[in-house]
């Protein structure tokens, strides 16, 4: 008999993380490797994230979304259950990756995410509840992993630079609650004159489909003041993340923040 298990959170962004937890858990107990539990990590959240803000409208702290794992032969299943009004995710038109990236809207990927980093993905409306599966299948031979990483708060230290330049350091997770306080402090720079962001990602174990809306839009605002967002130091998952929509065609990204930091001494 399969092996199951339930988390029950409710209808808020808050509670996204813990879901994510849960789901990070039971991956690696099933012997994913690490790529393949952060690709179930990042869609649950956006899967979740998803629900929360179309499905409840934001309005849903009262109610409760069911968060199933279960671990079925060399299928890792996931299944969301709530009750919001019928709302099927799959038909949300994704953005199109083939998109000249000047034109590209910087968010709407959650659904584009789900589907590339899943093997399968389904939903139903049944008993008045809406349930979307999500399926990673599981490598024979998979040996159990030592983790992901993906704990902490965000945080971002800041160095202003000399010609109007600036470095930001996050470490731990850029998810649907952290991006908004980054945004913040992204926006204060740039308002303060600093066009030149280096965002040295060294530290960070995780980015969600907001955390790139939030560097798309800084680019954009960057790029009109005549300066730019360089990015270095990224960790290979979320390299991955970025190549799947193309965004390391539109960032300038570095092995390492002295390198960003060389690169723009030499265009000045």
């Amino acid at each position: 008999m399969p092996d199951v298990k339930r988390l029950a959170i409710a209808a808020h962004l808050d509670e996204v993380r813990d879901a994510c937890d849960f789901v990070v858990a039971c991956a690696e107990s099933t012997g994913l490797d690490e790529r393949a539990v952060y690709h179930c990590q990042m869609a649950v959240d956006e899967a979740l994230t998803n629900i929360i803000e179309h499905g409840f409208g934001y309005e849903g702290a009262d109610s409760v979304i069911e968060v199933f794992c279960e671990h079925d032969g060399d299928r890792f299943v996931i299944t969301l259950v709530d009750e919001s009004p019928a709302f099927n995710p799959l038909e949300h038109t994704a953005p199109d990756p083939d998109e000249p990236l000047d034109s590209r809207e910087p968010g709407g990927w959650g659904i584009y995410f789900i589907r590339r980093l899943m093997n399968e993905v389904s939903y139903a409306r049944l008993d008045g509840q809406n349930r979307l599966t999500l399926v990673k299948l599981i490598p024979e031979g998979s040996a159990l992993p030592a983790g992901v990483g993906g704990e902490g708060e965000l945080a971002f230290p800041v160095r202003r630079l000399e010609n109007s330049g600036v470095v930001v350091t996050p470490a731990g997770r850029l998810d649907s609650n952290t991006s908004p306080r980054l945004e913040q402090l992204l926006n204060q720079l740039l308002e303060e004159g600093q066009r030149w962001l280096f965002i040295d990602m060294a530290e960070m174990t995780y980015i969600a489909s907001s955390g790139l809306k939030i560097l798309v839009s800084a680019w954009r605002r960057a790029q009109d003041q005549g300066g730019d967002v360089l990015l270095s130091g990224m960790q290979p998952r979320i390299t991955e993340i970025f190549e799947m929509v193309g965004f390391d065609m539109l960032f300038r990204i570095f092995p390492t923040l002295e390198a960003a930091l060389a690169a723009r001494s030499k265009s000045t």
